[in-house]
């Protein structure tokens, strides 16, 4: 499909900003389709008009970046899989007040899902920087939900020094988060 919106575009810098929207965000895009859909070809279609919903205001979507690009196009992706929806014979008398209910009828908005998806990626980041057994640890308790007794029988370790580990470990993340969002701030300043 990369060939294909990049054929509609004309310059090389167009064409490069287009394959890296397209690899860093194809799947996230999916995934918050199938989350509205339910429906697998649904979801690829959302994805697809929302890529090409891109390309035909590429003079906006080319410039932004980071979260201000994700939050702009998930709001395309939604908007995309609503009118995939609306066609769909089940859907088709639905007022569209009810239907975004019945989007949003989970415990989370698409844009809360971005965002949490978005932390937890930095959280990832900032896991791949500390120590193993520090990251190990914090992933056994709070990813897979192990106790502190667990987490001690598998690394043959009290549940006390579990504990302490886990505390050592979050002000780890603590600091490297403070750290870079400091140097974040620095260069806006700059």
């Amino acid at each position: 499909m990369l060939v294909f919106y990049c054929s509609m575009l004309e310059s090389d810098s167009e064409k490069d900003r287009m394959a890296g929207i397209y690899e860093k965000y194809k799947l996230k895009f999916l995934k918050i389709a199938l989350n509205i859909t339910h429906n697998q070809a649904l979801a690829e279609d959302a994805v697809h008009n929302t890529f090409v919903a891109i390309i035909k205001q590429k003079e906006k979507y080319f410039n932004l970046y980071g979260s201000d690009f994700l939050y702009s196009t998930v709001i395309i992706v939604r908007n995309k899989c609503i009118d995939l929806l609306r066609k769909e014979k089940q859907y088709s008398n639905i007022p569209m007040e009810e239907l975004e209910i019945y989007i949003g009828s989970e415990d989370f908005s698409v844009e809360d899902h971005i965002v949490l998806s978005s932390e937890y990626e930095a959280l990832l980041r900032y896991l791949e920087r500390i120590d193993e057994i520090s990251s190990q640890i914090l992933i056994m308790k709070y990813e897979q939900g192990f106790s502190y007794k667990e987490i001690g029988e598998r690394l043959n370790m009290t549940s006390s020094h579990v504990q302490t580990r886990i505390y050592r470990a979050k002000e780890k993340l603590k600091k490297l988060m403070r750290e870079e969002r400091s140097e974040e701030a620095w260069i806006k300043n700059k």
